[in-house]
């Protein structure tokens, strides 16, 4: 790899962790097993390998971590969907609330361990519907590992299913009602102590524009409507300063604000999604 994109490759993990978040690189192979591993009634799992999936290493417990596919839904409670892969640590403590994979007279299931009062080991399901399991009463039962992640696969959604979405949402817009010049007045009368810099202004215009209170880059209204408002504001917007920050994501609707692609970082992104959000709050009230 050239060292320049090594360097973006760092400057994009700089900014997701900037905003939160944990990246990691998927480096490590780990084993997945074909066979469903119901979470209902016992099954076997079989040993047949289908495939290494590629996970950050910081995710294992060890190398000898592996991963089932989930079938059934005892374990809904606990978050397990039916389909979910699962990963499975071994050779790890196991304590009561843990999610199990266990083995049960020759067959595979993944229950939560729960000692009762008296000591005696029971596999729990997580839906009303399933009865809980003691283990002392199967011949040939012991537990095989610790469920320590839900690698869940994001499915690929239909059109069809996607068009019906977008048209609700079509139809709901079309039927949105009205915002009035009193709630415009009010609102940006309540949101001008939030502005500090000229340039703040802009948020507070994006969101006049997504209501379609004023024309998509029509900056001059807009500054003149704040200016009839707040008269006194130490920062009133220009045109110019407008025509500046409605660039990359921000000359987008505020729902398609990013941080990664947006003229401002950091804690100022975080005052213009803020005053946005005040003001977006302001006209629905």
């Amino acid at each position: 790899m050239a060292r320049s994109e090594v360097t973006d490759f760092e400057k994009l993990f700089e900014s997701l962790e900037r905003l939160g978040w944990e990246p990691m690189v998927c480096d490590t192979p780990m084993t997945f097993y074909d066979n469903e591993v119901p979470c209902g009634v016992p099954n076997g799992v079989g040993d047949v390998v289908k495939e290494e999936q590629m996970i950050p290493r910081k995710m294992l417990t060890s190398l000898d971590d592996y991963a089932v596919r989930a079938k059934g839904d005892s374990m809904i409670g606990a978050g397990i969907q039916d389909g979910d892969v699962l990963q499975v640590a071994r050779d790890v403590p196991i304590t009561d609330g843990d999610v199990v994979l266990a083995w049960l007279d020759g067959d595979y299931t993944v229950k939560t361990y729960c000692e009762d009062k008296e000591g005696h080991p029971w596999l729990v399901p997580q839906n009303e519907e399933f009865e809980a399991i003691r283990m002392e009463d199967h011949d040939d039962a012991f537990l095989v590992g610790v469920i320590t992640r839900i690698l869940r696969h994001v499915p690929r959604i239909k059109y069809r299913s996607c068009m019906a979405f977008i048209e609700k949402a079509k139809k709901k817009g079309s039927q949105q009602k009205s915002i009035s010049p009193v709630q415009v007045s009010r609102a940006i009368q309540k949101v001008a102590p939030m502005v500090e810099v000229a340039r703040q202004w802009y948020a507070v215009y994006r969101v006049l524009a997504d209501c379609k209170v004023v024309k998509e880059e029509d900056f001059g209204t807009f500054c003149d409507m704040v200016k009839a408002e707040v008269p006194e504001h130490p920062h009133l917007p220009t045109r110019i300063e407008m025509q500046r920050m409605a660039v990359q994501s921000f000359g987008k609707p505020v729902a398609m604000w990013n941080e990664l692609n947006a003229p401002v970082q950091g804690k100022r992104f975080g005052d213009y999604v803020q005053i946005a959000e005040r003001m977006q709050e302001l006209l629905e009230n």
